[in-house]
């Protein structure tokens, strides 16, 4: 199960997992070597800076870009995509766009429906999937409380459950690509009425 921290003192926590921060904590991190994903938050007012924002972050040491898109519509998706292809290129830089094809969802549902990966948050606190999915944590890390420990305390179905669920609402998207997350975590901030 793959694990991303948000907070490098996790790390010792969570052997292998991936260090994912804001731009404005690429360089200081990566000066202290920690291999560095950054997570852009892909919003309205900053599609046209995109290729901008990544490129600075690969020059501030990211060895990944990861775009979260957070109410962009689907022309400003496809305009995105295209330039992470073209960061991907010109950089030499693993580039991970948090959307999938709608074709993807129809030809392979099954597979969105999961529990994975776990985040852990800058105070401890074990989600899975996303930041944004409290509702689901797994708890807190702590001294005395090991991501195993969390993780077999925890019954991951309610999360399958909402997976299921946004998976129909991501399905009547009529978008060439669909913001995965973002269909998530909306369908996890309405009340748990369709439990």
């Amino acid at each position: 199960m793959g694990v991303e921290v948000c907070d490098p003192r996790w790390l010792t926590a969570v052997p292998g997992a991936e260090l994912v921060v804001a731009l404005d904590e690429v360089g200081e991190h990566a000066a202290e070597g920690h291999r560095v994903t950054v997570l852009i938050d892909l919003v309205p007012g900053n599609v046209s800076k995109l290729r901008h924002l990544a490129a600075e972050a690969v020059g501030e040491g990211a060895r990944k870009v990861r775009v979260r898109p957070h109410g962009v519509d689907r022309v400003d998706l496809v305009y995105a995509a295209v330039e992470l292809n073209r960061v991907a290129e010109d950089d030499a830089v693993e580039v991970r766009f948090d959307v999938t094809s709608a074709a993807l969802l129809r030809a392979d549902p099954a597979a969105f429906v999961r529990a994975d990966p776990l985040v852990v948050k800058a105070d401890g606190t074990v989600v899975p999937i996303c930041a944004g999915l409290e509702r689901y944590a797994l708890g807190s890390l702590g001294p005395l409380d090991s991501l195993d420990d969390l993780v077999a305390a925890w019954d991951p179905e309610p999360v399958r459950d909402l997976c299921r669920v946004a998976l129909d609402r991501a399905l009547a998207d009529t978008g060439p690509l669909v913001s995965w997350y973002e269909h998530l975590i909306r369908t996890a901030a309405v009340p748990r009425s369709w439990c």
